[in-house]
């Protein structure tokens, strides 16, 4: 008798109200039929940003877009942004943030973020009602709008991009926001892979033992602030510098007391620099200092000091045993107005040698000493 009623009722039961079947043919058609009506300049405007932001290869370039060209780019009047930082990892990482003043804000607290959206974060468009507006933009003049989107991982607020606008004409349907939705999606994701990015990079240029640049790192930096100094007309300065006699000292007190002298000499190194100089670790008792804007004299006087203070600096190893140790310095500086220049990386690589030569010199008069050298104009 089952078997009866199951023969009879062969063609399946029906859903009451369940829309047809469609065959793959009209799934296709139906696809293919579908259209949307969404604003064409911003819809051309968001696809060349896209690109922009796939083809950024780390943090300070994603930032120069959002809060440079990203406004310029919609013709909006600025742009902001907050992000989300409670263990200050972007603020070691983020190299000249200064330079964007209220623009970027780091975060300790999420609070203020998670105050400027529903439960669930979505595009916003407000005007000068909108007691958001009291918190965002403050530095700027003569914005009426703004635009918010919010930056998420995994559901999480993890910051947010405010982009002010004159007037209000930009006008969000429902496929612009779904279309400035994806945009902000696919911000958060470049971001999140920028900061990934960059903190395997950090680690790879830098000196484990005294978290100093490593000699990778300094490449970079001389390259960098050659290039800086080329654009300022300002002079640079390296100082390369090796601690007197340490292979006598490392096989007196072997490898651990050795390797603390090191890290000792790189922290008191690191307490004498200004905010624009940077220390490296190239060898073993080998450093180098850059002193951006550093012409010979000034630089001269900052290697002296250097020098005194490690010659008077009393290292206790914990054991009761208190060492003393002297540096050798060699002095090279390049001066663009007098010396000018064409290739940078034959630059940083005669500047290292010439460094090197100086450092030479030194240690040949007995150590404990700065020496100097000139670049030669002949390979420049």
């Amino acid at each position: 008798m089952k078997n009866d009623i199951n023969r009879a009722g062969g063609q399946g039961e029906e859903i009451e109200g369940a829309p047809p079947a469609l065959s793959r043919a009209e799934l296709a058609e139906s696809r293919l039929t579908e259209t949307l009506t969404i604003n064409r300049y911003l819809y051309q405007q968001t696809q060349q940003l896209e690109l922009m932001l796939l083809e950024a290869q780390g943090l300070q370039a994603l930032f120069e877009i959002l809060l440079v060209s990203m406004p310029r780019h919609y013709s909006f009047r600025t742009s902001e942004l907050w992000l989300y930082d409670p263990d200050d990892v972007l603020s070691k990482l983020l190299v000249g943030a200064e330079r964007y003043g209220k623009s970027l804000q780091l975060l300790n607290d999420v609070f203020s973020i998670q105050e400027l959206y529903e439960l669930e974060p979505d595009i916003a468009l407000i005007d000068a009602t909108d007691s958001r507006m009291f918190e965002i933009l403050k530095s700027e003049h003569g914005v009426e709008y703004a635009l918010l989107m919010p930056l998420t991982d995994s559901g999480r607020l993890i910051g947010s991009l405010h982009l002010g606008l004159p007037d209000d004409s930009l006008v969000l349907g429902e496929q612009e926001e779904h279309l400035l939705a994806h945009l902000a999606a696919l911000l958060s994701s470049c971001f999140k892979a920028a900061v990934s990015r960059q903190q395997v990079s950090q680690l790879t240029l830098l000196d484990p033992l005294t978290e100093a640049s490593n000699p990778r790192g300094f490449g970079r930096e001389l390259a960098r602030e050659i290039s800086r100094a080329r654009r300022s007309s300002k002079p640079i300065t390296a100082l390369m510098m090796e601690i007197d006699d340490f292979d006598d000292l490392y096989q007196h007190y072997g490898v651990r007391r050795g390797q603390f002298v090191i890290r000792k000499v790189a922290e008191r190194l690191s307490s004498n620099l200004r905010a624009t100089d940077s220390l490296a670790r190239l060898a073993q008792a080998k450093f180098a200092v850059l002193i951006p804007a550093g012409g010979q004299m000034v630089s001269q006087d900052i290697a002296e000091r250097m020098r005194g203070d490690i010659e008077e600096f009393s290292i206790d190893d914990g054991r009761g045993a208190v060492l003393q140790v002297s540096l050798s310095i060699g002095l090279v500086t390049w001066e663009p107005q007098q010396f000018p220049a064409v290739d940078m990386p034959q630059l940083a690589r005669q500047m290292e040698s010439v460094g090197g030569k100086a450092l030479e010199d030194a240690k040949a008069r007995g150590g404990n000493c700065v020496a100097h050298a000139r670049l030669s104009t002949l390979v420049l």
